[in-house]
């Protein structure tokens, strides 16, 4: 069992988690719903998709095939919602999130984004109790510290201006877009989020990449730097984290979050020979795909952690400086 998860805990809340995915991202899915249901959670999950459902939705029980609702164990439901936008699915995150709150305004006080490359660490019952507080947010791991008189951070400002929205909040932190919590009382946050890159594509970002331009424009990354600039604006309440709450370095037992190399693609081995051993997150990430959704047969789950864990084994006498 993962470290820190409490298994068939159900809490009762009102909460939501939703998610993006195409391709072979559903593994990732699998990581992360896993992570939730043995972490406790008990509500909803949304998984928004482009093109295939995943190739294991046959182990899950189905409610309803044109609801496309499972049972993925006794107190969680998932649910896949097919995705028509163009725009890259990082663009996408604050339209999701407002779509499904409109919709569940009746079941739903609080919705979570995760990408689907993250997965928990601890039990659901912190993020249950971080909800109490108003946005929740974690910082990147680059510029973490973004000073309120940084280039960037005026630039934003300017765009901002621009769009009529008055005098920002003298705030220093820099945030990752991979997971964001909002209490529906606080949609329009969202809202603002959405807005801004709303104004990326009107600003001639294209929205259909994830890096729509280089660092030197202010919408690099355009869903990133739009939450960032929503964080400087908004009056809703800001409840933050550092960087170790995605496992970006160490001290963190919330999550982990595989931001440069995904665990289910290419060789580790091959990697750790190259000078790159396996992150904390790669090695994790293989203890969360088994039960209850088995991503893998039980053969490839096995060759993979030893993959795994020899390639760890490496990392601990070569590995690029």
């Amino acid at each position: 069992m993962p470290e820190g998860l409490k298994p068939g805990v159900s809490l009762g809340n009102r909460s939501g988690v939703c998610t993006l995915f195409e391709g072979d991202y559903h593994l990732g899915v699998a990581g992360l719903v896993n992570s939730l249901v043995n972490g406790g959670f008990g509500g909803t999950i949304w998984a928004g998709y482009r093109d295939e459902v995943p190739p294991w939705v046959g182990q899950l029980q189905c409610v309803s095939a044109e609801r496309q609702e499972y049972i993925v164990a006794k107190q969680a439901k998932l649910f896949f919602v097919p995705v028509a936008s163009e725009w890259h699915f990082a663009n996408f995150k604050p339209q999701f999130m407002l779509d499904l709150l409109a919709k569940n305004s009746d079941s739903c006080d609080y919705i979570w984004y995760f990408d689907p490359d993250i997965y928990l660490r601890c039990g659901w019952e912190f993020f249950a109790k971080w909800e109490r507080y108003g946005i929740a947010l974690c910082e990147d791991l680059l510029n973490t510290v973004l000073p309120v008189n940084n280039l960037l951070r005026q630039q934003w400002a300017e765009i901002a201006a621009g769009m009529g929205l008055g005098e920002p909040k003298p705030i220093a932190q820099h945030f990752n877009s991979g997971m964001v919590g909002a209490p529906a009382r606080c949609a329009r946050f969202l809202q603002l989020w959405q807005r801004i890159i709303e104004r990326a594509a009107a600003l001639g970002y294209d929205l259909r990449s994830f890096l729509p331009g280089t660092r030197e424009l202010p919408l690099h990354v355009a869903d990133q730097d739009a939450l960032n600039i929503a964080a400087m604006y908004t009056d809703c309440p800001l409840s933050t984290m550092g960087p170790e709450a995605m496992g970006f370095v160490n001290g963190g037992f919330t999550m982990y979050h595989a931001v440069i190399r995904k665990p289910w693609r290419g060789s580790i081995l091959k990697r750790a020979l190259a000078g790159n051993p396996p992150s904390n997150a790669v090695k994790q990430f293989f203890n969360h795909v088994s039960s209850p959704i088995k991503a893998y047969t039980t053969a490839q789950l096995l060759s993979k952690r030893l993959a795994c864990a020899a390639a760890g084994f490496i990392g601990r006498f070569y590995g690029r400086r």
